[in-house]
Order: structure tokens, then C-alpha cells, then sequence
């Protein structure tokens, strides 16, 4: 049986893109749409970033386009000189860089860093207000029909039912955004916490690097917090992340701090343990972005840290025209970098996909529950309603899947299955025992997923890799859990798996 070392996470080498079949061709196929072509001098296939929300699962789906993730180093949140140890989720805000090939949109990731949220206290649910909002570590965030919800270990939450609980007591949450205070911060993803993974972790807050108060000789930025409310933040050395990157005025951060924000005041001081970078401008290179426009300056828009000029933008979709875009409009771009600037081609509205398609989430996998009675079913650790009509499927089955999203809830909209699937490659991660090592993998097991479903796993003849510092020694107490990622082709009733990367093991819980 192979088995294979990886290689070390700092060696970003781009791959050549996997030959991945994205079936759902009534669906645009995870495409870009079918405006213009991109010039001759854009290129249709090449390296290429895009920096947006997971919104596909089995290979993760960021901006249209299908990503295969196995091999990808994967950087933490928290610390991106670490790797990043979960499942892929849904509204999960990510940079990937990889191989894009615009004309079939196969793509796979060479690298992908995962962009937290803010983390802390949940101190308010506003339901009377358009659009709702939330006050998270004393930020304001909107949230919209794209926003996902997840309760603790996985459970169904929805905003009503968060607001419930937040009215009977203390109630934490990380949740990824898009944005800043002054444009606006709008959820891609709400994930409750316990008081003790925040303690943990720490609270982070997001923002930006006010104008004017960068001082990296004593280590000490202001950060607008929420309207009105602007906090300093002191760093000590040591404390920017990635390691070697650099502040600027203006730049994109996000703070974690030991201390609660919910109750600071404008001017109070914040002491970090980490400053977090999130630089999504690049020198040169293909991408597309997904953010919140802070800054509209004739043809030159703001992004993030990112400026965008919309002169030469050929295809406009979910919008009239160019001059309908206005700040506080979530939008995704797509162009490409030059001179450190993103000349644009396409722009689109957030929601565009989704009223293309009929629906903005897909996903890739084996059915690993259905209930005929509630009209559900689950895949890629999510659940899925079906509506009067359509047939629910097995368990077992492998689905190609179409899904609405509203208020934390997915409702298929369509579905491909069947003997013409058999072959399509896909991901899953998922737990299983690894008490006695590799061996454990080298055989048929089962794969439990993110909500607690399981589906059967052949790996007698899959490569195994092994993410740096996980030991697969036999142990000699105990029992053992390896997270992995299962890359492989649907067969009756699972998966036979064509590569297993241990992600991490640990002491399972007893």
C-alpha cells in the first residue's frame, strides 16, 4: 500500500488543474455566466486567485468556479503558519490561489488561506431593521438570504431561533463577513461557539487601519469598531500574521485579543495577540473578489484593501449598468491585477448566481442520510429539504446538487444522480479511527462527517499522505481519531477512495 510524505507547507508550488467534471450543466455548470468572451490577453486558463465564500461543497465552489482541494495547504485562521484543521463549510469566507481554466471552469487549488470572522459574544439580534443585523464583539454585521447558519456540533440554527437564545442568555459566535465598519460588514456564515472555545481561541474583532494612526514603532493602530466607536490596538512584536507581513494604513485586519470587545467605548485601547493581514491585492495575475464597495471614485472602486478600475469592464450582471453599483453593494469582480491594481472585465451582484442558476449552493457526494417523512436528506454534512414531488434519495447514492438557501435552510432545486456519475472524482472530510495507524485506513471504514452522519469508505487501494507532524504509530493505550480528507469516485453504497490526506490525530474523546 502507498504512502506518501508531504510536502513541507511552505512549498506553494501551482499544480496543473484536475480533471474535474462539473455536471451540473442546467446550472451553468459553476461557471461565470455567458457574456463576453475574456480577451485573448486575459487568458482562459492559468494561474489564478479568488477570494470569496465557500458556497459549494465535495471540492469547494468559491466564485462560480469548482476548486479540487486535495494536495492544497490550507492555512488557520488564527495562524497561518499553521494548517487548517475542519471541514470545509458553507459561507466560510477563503483565498484560494490555484489553476482556473475559465472555458470549463476546471480548477484546482494549490494553496487556500482561511479568513476568520469576528469572535465573540453575541449581545443583540435586530429582526426590525432591513437588512436584520447582529452585534457580535460589539460590531454591527448584517445578514441577508446568503447568510449561512450552524448551531453547536453541527445543529440546525436559524436567525429566529439564534435570537431566541440569545434573549435566554449568554450565547458566542465566530461569524465570517465581508466588509468593514465604515462600508459595512455583511455574514457569509454565522457558527455558534462555547464560552470556552472563544476563551480559547480569543476574541477578534475586524477592520481597518485608520488613516493616520499607524504607529509601528511603538506598535499602535486606531480601528474603527462600529460607528462612532473607534478603538487603539496595541500590538507587541512578533504579532503580525503571516509572519513577515507588514501594516499599512488602510489595510484589512483582523485583531484577536484575550479581552472581550462587547462593552468597549470610543477611544478605549485593545490589547492583540495577533494582528492578521488579510492582503488580497496582488502585484499582477488573474482573479476574482467578492467584497463590499467602500469607495466609488469615478471609474476607480474600492474593495477591502483591494482598488478596482471598472473602465474596461465588458459584462455587467444582477446590476442595470456600472452606474447602479453603489457603496455598500456586495459585488464580485473579476479581471485582472496590474500594477498592484484589479482591472475588471465582469461584475456582478452577489446574488446573480443564484437567480441565474435558480439556486447558490452545490454539492458533490454520496447521500449519507434521508428521511422520507421530513422530506430531507444529507450531503457533505449538510441537509438538504426536498420539495413536494420530487423523489428523496438513498443513502448511498451519489447526487449532484442545486440548492436555495434561506435563513440557514437549503431546499433542492435540482438534482443529477444516477449510473452516469459513477467515476466523478470528489472530497470529503470526515473522522475515523486510527488506533492502530495507517492500517486503519488501508481497508473499508467509516466516515463520519461534520453532522454526525457516516458513509462507508474504501481505501485498500488509495494513496495515504500524511499532513506534517502527524504520527501514525501504532498506540499503545487508548483509541485514536484522524481527521482526513477522502478524495476518491462514488461506488454502490460509498466511496472508493483514491487518496486519503490525514489532516490530524488525536486522543479520542472517552
Amino acid at each position: 500500500m502507498a504512502q506518501a510524505t508531504r510536502i513541507p507547507f511552505s512549498t506553494l508550488t501551482l499544480v496543473a488543474a484536475s480533471a474535474l467534471a462539473l455536471t451540473l450543466a442546467a446550472c451553468g455548470g459553476g461557471g461565470s455566466g455567458s457574456g463576453p468572451a475574456v480577451s485573448s490577453t486575459d487568458g482562459t486558463s492559468g494561474p489564478a486567485s479568488y477570494s470569496g465564500a465557500v458556497s459549494g461543497l465535495g471540492s469547494i465552489v468559491v466564485n462560480g468556479v469548482r476548486f479540487s482541494t486535495s494536495g492544497a495547504n490550507v492555512a488557520d485562521p488564527d495562524d497561518s503558519s499553521q494548517r487548517y484543521l475542519r471541514a470545509f463549510a458553507l459561507g466560510t469566507t477563503v483565498s484560494v490561489q490555484g489553476v482556473v481554466d475559465d472555458n470549463s471552469t476546471q480548477a484546482s487549488a494549490s494553496s487556500i488561506t482561511v479568513h476568520g470572522g469576528v469572535r465573540g459574544q453575541v449581545t443583540a439580534v435586530n429582526t426590525g431593521v432591513t437588512p436584520n443585523t447582529l452585534t457580535v464583539a460589539g460590531q454591527s454585521i448584517a445578514v441577508n438570504a446568503s447568510t449561512v447558519y450552524e448551531g453547536l456540533n453541527g445543529a440546525t440554527l436559524t436567525l429566529s431561533g439564534l435570537q431566541s437564545a440569545v434573549a435566554g442568555g449568554a450565547v458566542y459566535a465566530e461569524v465570517y463577513v465581508t466588509g468593514d465598519a465604515a462600508s459595512g460588514f455583511v455574514a457569509t456564515r454565522v457558527e455558534l461557539k462555547t464560552s470556552g472555545e472563544v476563551l480559547s481561541s480569543g476574541h477578534a474583532i475586524v477592520g481597518k487601519v485608520v488613516a493616520g494612526s499607524l504607529d509601528t514603532v511603538n506598535g499602535r493602530f486606531d480601528l474603527l469598531l462600529r460607528n462612532g466607536v473607534t478603538l487603539t490596538i496595541n500590538y507587541p512584536n512578533g504579532a503580525l500574521r503571516p509572519v513577515g507581513a507588514t501594516l499599512s494604513e488602510g489595510a484589512l485586519v483582523r485583531v484577536l485579543s484575550p479581552n472581550s470587545t462587547s462593552s468597549l467605548v470610543n477611544g478605549d485601547t485593545l490589547n492583540a495577540t495577533k494582528v492578521i493581514v488579510k492582503g488580497e491585492r496582488l502585484a499582477s495575475g488573474r482573479a476574482k473578489l467578492r467584497g463590499v464597495v467602500s469607495v466609488i471614485n469615478g471609474s476607480l472602486w474600492t474593495l477591502g484593501d483591494v482598488s478596482v478600475d471598472v473602465s474596461q469592464v465588458q459584462e455587467v450582471e444582477g446590476f442595470a449598468n456600472l452606474a447602479a453599483v453603489t457603496v455598500g453593494a456586495v459585488v464580485k469582480v473579476k479581471g485582472r491585477f496590474v500594477n498592484g491594481v484589479l482591472v475588471a472585465r465582469e461584475v456582478e451582484s452577489e446574488d446573480a448566481e443564484r437567480v441565474r442558476d435558480g439556486g447558490g449552493v452545490k454539492l458533490y457526494g454520496v447521500v449519507t442520510a434521508s428521511d422520507s417523512g421530513a422530506r430531507t436528506f444529507s450531503v457533505q454534512g449538510v441537509t438538504v429539504a426536498v420539495p413536494a414531488g420530487i423523489t428523496v434519495p438513498s443513502v448511498g447514492s451519489y447526487i449532484e446538487v442545486l440548492a436555495q438557501l434561506s435563513n440557514g435552510a437549503l431546499t433542492l432545486v435540482r438534482s443529477s444522480t444516477g449510473d452516469d456519475r459513477v467515476g466523478r472524482d470528489f472530497e470529503v472530510y470526515g473522522t475515523v479511527s486510527c488506533t492502530q495507524g495507517s492500517v486503519d485506513l488501508m481497508t473499508t471504514f467509516n466516515l463520519t462527517l461534520r453532522n454526525g452522519t457516516a458513509t462507508s469508505v474504501n481505501g485498500r487501494n488509495a494513496v495515504i499522505e500524511l499532513e506534517d507532524n502527524v504520527d501514525m504509530t501504532v498506540a499503545n493505550s487508548g483509541t485514536r481519531t484522524c481527521l482526513v480528507e477522502v478524495k476518491g469516485t462514488p461506488t454502490a453504497g460509498g466511496i472508493t477512495a483514491t487518496k486519503i490526506e490525514v489532516k490530524s490525530r488525536s486522543a479520542s474523546a472517552s
